[in-house]
């Protein structure tokens, strides 16, 4: 093997393993952090690992975020806003796909516009006009504007696009509606996909902390992301539990790692499917 390409390898390898660090070392942070002592948490230089373990702040945790009331608000809103989207956003997707109808090139193109205005320029507007409707704090408010998701329809758009031709027009020649050509053809094809976006939407509303913030004012129906900040939010820095505050972001994540572990090969499978990489 030519020297050049043992010093590529060995190249190749500090990088991935750089990156690898990159990625892991804060969840490593966040994960011994919630184990040490509140002193030991915010002392300097930092400890790699802990002195002693404490499982008790996870406990804390629990009780101080509030996991019983706003986890259930979490799930309650989570899974309602996932659903809908997904109900609204594939035959939408299906229709801009393999559907003529006219004005479809315009209300694509806006779809697309849409993608590319920041929240901050569209906030305020829909908080005067929840304000007005007096929806703030109620579930409404906090499900109803996701059911739109122009990204959800952009993804599901490529993937009908990769469904060839001739299996369309096959189906359609059996006499198919588009309805069932869209249902039994080609969604169990692109499951992967669905599959894939359904759990991206899910991480987006459950680690969801902007717009919890924007839509209520008080803690009715906020979600464990605003509870779990209020663990630290003390005025002064050495009495902030930052122990109690990793542990209780540790939880918060847990059901993300496991939905991820149990779909991976799906997640995988889609974005080969769909020429993503």
């Amino acid at each position: 093997m030519k020297k050049e390409s043992i010093l590529g390898k060995i190249v190749e390898c500090v990088f991935l393993a750089f990156l690898f660090l990159l990625f892991v070392f804060p969840f490593y942070w966040m994960l011994i952090t919630s184990l040490k002592t509140t002193l030991e948490a915010v002392q300097f230089p930092p400890t790699l690992w802990p002195s002693k373990l404490i499982f008790a702040n996870y406990a804390d945790a629990w009780k101080a975020a509030g996991f019983v009331k706003y986890g259930k608000n979490t799930i309650i809103i989570t899974f309602a806003a996932v659903a809908l989207q997904l109900i609204a956003s594939v035959p939408a997707a299906f229709a801009f796909a393999r559907m003529n109808f006219r004005g479809k090139k315009l209300f694509f193109t806006i779809i697309l516009s849409d993608m590319m205005i920041p929240i901050q320029a569209i906030f305020i507007p829909i908080f005067l006009m929840y304000s007005r409707l007096g929806w703030l704090n109620t579930y409404r408010s906090m499900i109803i504007p996701f059911i739109y998701s122009g990204y959800s329809i952009f993804f599901m758009h490529n993937a009908f696009m990769q469904v060839s031709n001739e299996v369309l027009e096959a189906a359609r020649l059996d006499g198919s509606s588009e309805l069932a050509v869209m249902f039994k053809v080609i969604m169990p094809m692109i499951k992967p996909v669905i599959i894939t976006l359904a759990l991206l939407c899910f991480v987006r509303r459950w680690n969801d902390y902007f717009w919890n913030t924007v839509l209520t004012t008080n803690d009715t129906v906020r979600t464990l992301p605003i509870a779990i900040n209020a663990i630290t939010e003390a005025k002064d820095e050495l009495l902030r539990r930052w122990d109690v505050s990793m542990a209780g972001n540790v939880m918060l994540m847990a059901p993300l790692l496991i939905l991820y572990t149990v779909a991976s090969k799906r997640i995988k499978s889609a974005f080969v499917y769909s020429g993503i990489k």
